[in-house]
């Protein structure tokens, strides 16, 4: 089994004046990409409310191309998006992402994961994807 991916951020908005006379432009960006080709990487979604959902990572709900369930070591990376405001969190309390308006939030494990997620929205309830990326 393969594996091939990236995880990219893309900033970028320009600011212009010309109400003096003088045109007058900045820009501001900030990216960034990593490609990845090899490790595991694993997609949990599902819905929660404000009482926090456990996600599990050793081993994860998720099912490889194989069709055998992923379990990671570490955890390095995670992407989480959700319809409505809502935070998922390392367990131990480390990483968090917040993402509202199915807007993708990217974090970097802070403690390697192993110990998973909670996820919970700040109000009612939200749709949620979560991508998890270690090894």
């Amino acid at each position: 089994m393969s594996l091939e991916g990236r995880i990219a951020i893309d900033v970028a908005f320009s600011d212009s004046t010309a109400s003096t006379g003088t045109q007058s432009l900045k820009r501001l960006v900030l990216t960034s990409t990593d490609a990845y080709t090899s490790g595991k990487v694993a997609l949990v979604a599902g819905t929660c409310g404000t009482a926090a959902v456990a996600i599990a990572v050793a081993p994860s709900t998720y099912k490889d191309s194989s069709g055998a369930a992923v379990s990671f070591a570490t955890v390095t990376r995670f992407a989480f998006a959700a319809s409505t405001a809502a935070v998922c969190s390392e367990a131990a309390g480390a990483g968090v992402a917040i993402s509202g308006g199915s807007r993708v939030a990217v974090s970097d494990s802070r403690n390697g994961g192993t110990s998973g997620f909670n996820v919970s929205a700040y109000s009612g309830t939200a749709s949620y994807s979560l991508v998890i990326y270690g090894t």
